[in-house]
């Protein structure tokens, strides 16, 4: 739960909108001091932080530092950056974001670069036609005088009936003038109305004058132009692109996974504890295996997100996400989503959680929509071990070069599935028109230590709360399914306790639905179990054949696997099974952490139910037609 909105009663709010890169996270975390609380908006899935401030007149404020905000006009949805953005300034306009839904005062700041003041300015003019009270701020003050410039800051606020205020978000006096200004346009009884009759372009060119530019000005300059001249080039620009982020996302699990071994000792400890303090039994087992299971596999996930939270902040801050994006929008538009869909893409082979968080990026609602939709669809890590185990099991007798080979085809058919999907739902359940990728090419600069840390903070403690809880109720029941006996069933004196439990139950029962692809009811509920996590099919299979450990050691039970035999006496399973299983794999969404993350950025079951749906229905279509081909094909 989020920690409760700063200070109830407070008599009004101050809302930072702007761009992103207008420096607004800067200044926010200037006028606060960084003391920062997470506003509880029911339905929001986008943290918008508070802080209270305390104005030259003694009036208590609260600020709300909003998302990045492109237009108050444009189609978007309500649950993207941008969508949360407008829909608290709704809120304000309608008098009821004052927290205990009393009407009060406010203003809206409006952060700009001046560097680019004429795309700000568009935004200053739908906020200006939406009849909010405005005063506008404008950032980098010190970027715009080492470059040579200058803002006519009387004749803009006479251009926009608005007031403006020049500060730098790293110079301390800034926070008093802006809170100076900020009081006197509440204090006014007859403030002037913002006027959106001007051209943004135009105002642009005429209130920013240029003067002499320093040495160091000119020689920075001429080293973006140099720069850009490579990472954007047409053929090489893409190449260094995706060359770079495969490198950010080897780091990452470089960085992650140490800390996830960590992490999983910590719990392995915790339930030996539990095991001994309680003994055996369904209750310690049900504590040890269901309940601190998940909250492992919680804490397993928790690194990756961080450091790949990290790491794109610190692109996206730099300057380099944009031009990344630009540089692979081409491609994507074929397929019906844009440059801005790239990353999370990209993202979703190392794990979904955070890549479907990363699809806020995108603006066009359908677009983003349709990423989440496929994000399921992409190998992510989770898939090795069963993968592993596959090819260990069936493909043993096949040289290494093959089992390469095939291991390689596996990643590109996941590539292959998505973008098929993506082209498909564009056309159908996500159909409509898409919104024109808008990108801006920001200077270069270097990221803030303070805000980067900020955002990997909150990030993280969102996933606990939003995500985390799913996945150890999710686990809580795949641990009743595995472990209670079904009331009724028989089992031989030497099988495993897991061949009476309900999951064995629908195992058997679904056995005829599933014959045809290859399984029988032991890999139905080695499925069923890896609904938890994928790399759980591992582990479950090897309680189904009494292999201890198969997790760590996959060898015994891949041997497990190839001996297993007919009552007739022929091999239980062969090379189409492993196929077929290989092919189910490929496309179905076997995760319950990814689910609890749809369910939570589209605030909806529905689209995670679709998911399940079509993943599943594509994966058995898939299995069936692989084994049965096989079979055709002279396969064992």
């Amino acid at each position: 739960m989020s920690e409760p909105a700063v200070a109830r009663v407070d008599a009004c709010t101050i809302a930072l909108v702007g761009r992103p890169n207008s420096g607004k996270s800067s200044l926010y975390n200037q006028l606060t001091g960084g003391n920062a609380h997470v506003g509880n908006y029911p339905g929001i899935t986008v943290d918008v932080l508070e802080g209270a401030v305390d104005l030259p007149s003694g009036t208590r404020a609260v600020v709300a530092d909003l998302p990045g905000l492109y237009s108050v006009e444009a189609t978007v949805a309500r649950d993207t950056d941008e969508g949360v953005a407008r829909g608290f300034l709704d809120r304000l306009r309608e008098g009821t974001a004052e927290r205990g839904g009393e009407p009060g005062r406010f203003i809206v700041v409006q952060v700009i670069d001046p560097t680019r003041l004429a795309l700000g300015l568009r935004l200053t003019r739908e906020l200006a036609a939406a009849k909010l009270p405005l005063l506008v701020a404008l950032t980098h003050e010190d970027v715009l005088a080492s470059e040579g410039h200058e803002v006519d800051v009387a004749r803009l606020e006479s251009e926009i009936g608005a007031p403006v205020v020049l500060v730098c978000a790293r110079r301390a006096d800034s926070k008093d003038a802006l809170l100076a200004a900020v009081d006197d346009r509440l204090r006014d009884r007859d403030p002037p109305e913002p006027r959106a009759s001007f051209d943004p372009a135009a105002l642009a060119r005429d209130v920013v004058r240029d003067v002499a530019a320093s040495d160091a000005t000119r020689r920075r300059r001429r080293l973006t132009e140099r720069v850009d001249a490579v990472l954007l080039h047409a053929v090489l620009g893409p190449l260094l692109f995706v060359g770079l982020m495969a490198l950010v996302f080897a780091a990452v699990f470089l960085v992650a996974d140490p800390m996830t071994s960590a992490f999983d000792a910590l719990v392995g400890l915790a339930r030996t504890g539990l095991g001994r303090a309680l003994g055996e039994g369904l209750v310690a087992s049900f504590l040890a295996d269901g309940v601190l299971a998940g909250a492992g596999t919680v804490l397993a996930f928790m690194p990756q997100i961080v450091i790949l939270t990290v790491a794109l902040e610190l692109l996206e801050a730099s300057g380099y996400l944009a031009r990344g994006a630009f540089l692979v929008d081409r491609l994507l538009r074929v397929l019906g989503l844009s440059g801005r869909s790239f990353l999370p893409l990209l993202m979703g082979h190392a794990c979904a959680i955070p890549a479907i968080s990363a699809t806020r990026v995108v603006r066009d609602p359908r677009e983003r929509l349709t990423t989440i939709l496929v994000l399921p669809l992409m190998t992510c890590s989770a898939r090795l071990p069963t993968y592993a185990l596959v090819l260990a099991a069936f493909f043993s007798g096949h040289s290494a070069l093959f089992r390469a080979c095939l291991f390689v085809g596996l990643y590109f058919s996941g590539i292959f599935a998505a973008l098929i999907a993506s082209f498909v739902l564009r056309r159908t359940a996500t159909k409509g028109k898409s919104l024109p990728l808008v990108l801006e090419m920001p200077s270069y600069r270097v990221p803030q230590a303070s805000v980067v840390a900020r955002k990997a903070y909150r990030t993280a403690r969102r996933f606990l709360r939003d995500v985390g809880t799913t996945i150890v109720i999710a686990s809580a029941v795949l641990w009743t399914l595995l472990s209670i006996p079904m009331p009724g069933a028989e089992r031989a004196p030497d099988a495993p306790a897991i061949e009476s439990s309900v999951a064995a139950t629908i195992g058997r029962t679904i056995e005829p639905v599933t014959r045809p692809a290859g399984f029988d009811w032991r890999i139905d509920v080695g499925l069923i179990g890896s609904f938890g996590a994928r790399e759980l099919m591992v582990a479950t299979m090897g309680v189904v054949y009494g292999v201890e450990g198969a997790e760590d050691e996959p060898a015994p039970l891949a041997d497990k696997l190839r001996e297993a035999k007919r009552p007739d006496g022929t091999p239980l399973y062969g090379v189409r099974t492993g196929l077929a299983l290989l092919a189910f794999f490929v496309l179905a969404c076997q995760c319950m952490s990814t689910v609890a993350a749809i369910r939570r950025e589209t605030s909806s079951w529905r689209w995670p139910a679709f998911v399940l749906g079509y993943t599943y229905a594509l994966g058995y279509a898939a299995a069936v037609l692989v084994y049965q081909l096989g079979g055709v094909l002279g396969l064992e």
